[in-house]
């Protein structure tokens, strides 16, 4: 009860995040330097270690420079997909439009997959014992307001319309209750999670490095988008520090 319980609370987070990146146009290269921000973090302080941590305990065959390789194989496999769809047509696009439209979809469906099994990992975690399953809980929460922001910042910064952002959101949103109830129907083999997050991780990595930041400075001439990225490091940096 209580897992099913946080991620509801996880879920309103993560749409309050979202609806107030959405509402916000005026300010939305600052909200894309934030999500920028958080993104990277997201990927080298929360899911690479996770996953790695996952990859060590599990006894499997596979090493850490197996992860590593997916999650550049994550990295690449967007940069392939922006090739695909801007390299053959240098005027079909616009010239400040760098990011491919599908890498946007694919990367909030990322998100959605990173929320699902942070509601799988809670369910697992109040399993293992009630300290477990609220310290797991804690990380979750405190980093949801940051996962709806990132995903209506991916959305419109690749272009996409409001309806499809909000969308997503939902989709983002309503993954960890998802997760939580699918914990309790199969189990999936850990060193699959440990690729999987890798992989996103690499997801995570291109976008906020290579698809936010420059639509940041091309929406938002600032001299806040530097301090608004670094504040999107300092909430995940913050919310990893209060559960370790």
């Amino acid at each position: 009860m209580e897992a099913l319980v946080i991620s509801g609370a996880a879920c309103t987070i993560t749409l309050g995040g979202g609806l107030l990146a959405i509402r916000l146009e005026a300010y939305r290269g600052l909200i894309y330097a934030f999500c920028a921000g958080a993104l990277i973090a997201v990927a080298l302080i929360e899911v690479v270690p996770d996953a790695l941590e996952i990859l060590e305990t599990s006894g499997t065959w596979l090493h850490h420079h197996h992860l590593l390789f997916v999650c550049t194989l994550g990295f690449l496999s967007f940069y392939l997909l922006e090739c695909v769809f801007h390299g053959h047509d240098e005027h079909a696009f616009p010239a400040h439009d760098s990011h491919a439209h599908h890498a946007g979809l694919l990367g909030a469906t990322g998100i959605g997959v990173h929320s699902f099994l942070d509601g799988f990992a809670i369910g697992q975690g109040f399993h293992a014992g009630e300290q477990i399953g609220w310290a797991i809980a804690a990380g979750v929460i405190l980093h949801k307001l940051a996962d709806g922001v990132s995903v209506a910042g991916v959305m419109l910064s690749t272009h996409h319309t409001l309806q499809a952002a909000t969308i997503m959101l939902c989709v983002a949103a309503f993954a960890p209750i998802a997760g939580v109830m699918a914990q309790a129907l199969f189990a999936v083999p850990p060193p699959i999670v440990a690729l999987l997050l890798g992989w996103f991780a690499g997801v995570f990595l291109y976008l906020g490095a290579a698809s936010l930041l420059p639509s940041a400075h091309i929406d938002c001439r600032s001299r806040w988008l530097l301090f608004m990225t670094l504040a999107g490091v300092a909430l995940i940096y913050s919310a990893h520090v209060l559960i370790h």
